[in-house]
């Protein structure tokens, strides 16, 4: 059918229908070269299209046979893979029955020199006899051998299972020797933790008295300080009432000012009062002089009063400070006392357990604990 579409799809070379492009007569193509009638002049543009459509005609062909060749032998290669895979599976078939086959009727156990190279053929051998119920032993196993040792597997089992018993023993006091050590060392984790406890809230409570009593003193002395300075204005007040009713006496008193209306006689108008104040004598000078110092005397002896007050003050602040860095101070010492206790709690605890560990290890190794059943076996055969 192919050849058929091929032969309908190109023109037979020669042929009609075949154009003729190309003169395959030399003779008459000199004599169309030659003619000048029949001549063309330039490219011959429909010969060159009858070409192109030839080459693609030809292109497509060839396509064509190349997709044929393609699918053919995409089809042959999917059977040749199909008929290797069934190749294969009888192949593996064969494999498998020719191991099961040699493990079923070729074992190793089976070849008439197994004895001779089996690996374990000592580890299962047997004694000559297993006792003198054996069925192996004939007129010669009335007699016992010479070192044999028919209970030796049930003394090594026994042997066995008191190693592993003793075993089992030294894990559990060793377990029970580090749950206790584990135990102590919490137990000494909760004394520190109960201890640093107690001293964060000694030295807390001493804060917070330190600061109450700071608070206190400081009030206290506001509150003197006010009482003081009021104390200080109503003095200044009755000073200077007193100054001024003084001020107000000297200004008014007739006597003082001298006023001259009241120095008149009555007598005469010339004369004046015998008793008209004429300045102060000389004792009443002195008077005066001595009541100054008197005054100045008490002032000094006031202010002194005042500053022993405030010394007072003073040295009542000065201890209560001093009071409370010696109360520091012993906080300090306690602690460290606390912390030297703990110490030496835990360097005796160490020495302790290394004293321990060594009477462990000296009873450990240098004395065994096996059972007199251990050594019960041994001694009992000739060998």
């Amino acid at each position: 059918a192919q050849k058929a579409a091929l032969t309908m799809v190109l023109p037979t070379i020669g042929s009609e229908s075949f154009p003729r492009t190309k003169r395959f007569d030399a003779r008459d193509r000199l004599a169309l070269i030659h003619n000048a009638k029949r001549r063309t002049t330039g490219v011959d543009v429909a010969g060159l299209d009858a070409q192109i459509a030839e080459k693609k005609v030809l292109a497509l062909a060839e396509a064509e046979l190349t997709r044929a060749h393609d699918l053919r032998t995409s089809a042959l290669d999917n059977r040749l893979v199909i008929l290797e895979q069934e190749r294969r599976g009888i192949q593996a078939d064969l494999n498998r029955n020719v191991v099961a086959y040699r493990a079923e009727h070729q074992g190793k156990h089976t070849r008439r020199e197994y004895d001779l190279s089996d690996p374990s053929g000592l580890r299962n051998e047997t004694p000559a006899r297993l006792g003198d119920d054996d069925v192996r032993n004939g007129a010669s196993g009335m007699q016992k051998f010479s070192g044999e040792d028919l209970f030796a597997g049930e003394r090594r089992v026994q042997q066995t299972k008191q190693a592993s018993s003793w075993y089992a023993a030294q894990t559990a006091e060793k377990e029970l020797r580090k749950t206790n050590a584990r135990e102590q060392k919490k137990q000494h984790g909760d004394l520190i933790a109960e201890q640093e406890q107690y001293q964060n809230d000694v030295f807390d409570a001493q804060a917070f008295a330190r600061r109450s009593h700071a608070v206190a003193t400081r009030a206290q002395n506001q509150h003197m300080a006010n009482e003081r300075k009021d104390e200080l204005v109503t003095q200044k007040a009755q000073r200077k009432a007193l100054d001024d009713a003084e001020f107000s006496h000297a200004d008014k008193d007739p006597f003082l000012t001298e006023d001259p209306r009241v120095a008149v006689s009555s007598l005469a108008s010339h004369r004046v009062r015998p008793d008209h104040y004429k300045g102060a004598s000389v004792h009443e000078l002195a008077a005066t002089a001595a009541f100054q110092a008197e005054q100045r005397v008490a002032r000094k002896a006031r202010d002194l009063e005042l500053l022993q007050e405030e010394a007072l003050v003073a040295s009542h602040h000065e201890n209560t400070r001093k009071a409370l860095e010696m109360n520091a101070e012993r906080v300090e010492q306690f602690r460290a006392e606390q912390r030297a206790a703990v110490l030496a709690t835990v360097v005796g605890q160490r020495g302790e357990k290394f004293d321990n560990d060594q009477n462990d290890r000296a009873e450990r190794f240098g004395s065994g604990r096996f059972g007199e059943a251990y050594f019960n076996g041994f001694g009992t055969s000739a060998r």
